[in-house]
């Protein structure tokens, strides 16, 4: 990391060398399992966790605050916290339970592209009307 900028959060995994991404992901997925494992019935996740970038970020997270819990919480707090955030995680995370993969039909790709170009425009509009307010200063 270059000096002028802090170093990323543990959690982030974008600047880690493949060895060590690698080594992340074994852990991650051992972790998750004994999640699964040790948490059911609240959790309950898809074989298919690692495809869902959302889901996969939090676990990320999750794991991270649970390491910080059982190895440097002063206050048990922190661990009810942990307890209480995962249970209503949980709850979201079944939604996901009984993902098939189907990929999206034509027409959600172009209800897709037509909500993008509807927020670009609101973007620039919004640009216009930053610099039209910064030339009037």
């Amino acid at each position: 990391m270059a000096a002028d900028r802090p170093e990323p959060p543990p959690w982030v995994w974008e600047h880690l060398s493949d060895e060590h991404h690698d080594q992340s992901w074994q852990r991650l997925t051992a972790w998750v399992g004994w999640l699964e494992q040790a948490y059911a019935p609240w959790v309950m996740l898809p074989d298919c966790w690692p495809a869902h970038e959302g889901l996969r970020a939090e676990l990320i997270m999750f794991w991270y605050w649970h390491r910080y819990v059982m190895t440097r919480a002063v206050n048990p707090t922190e661990g009810i916290r942990w307890h209480a955030d995962l249970r209503r995680a949980a709850y979201d995370w079944r939604e996901l339970a009984g993902c098939t993969h189907e990929p999206p039909v034509r027409h959600h790709e172009e209800l897709a592209e037509h909500r993008n170009q509807r927020t670009q425009t609101f973007v620039a509009a919004f640009l216009r009307g930053a610099a039209r307010e910064t030339n009037l200063r």
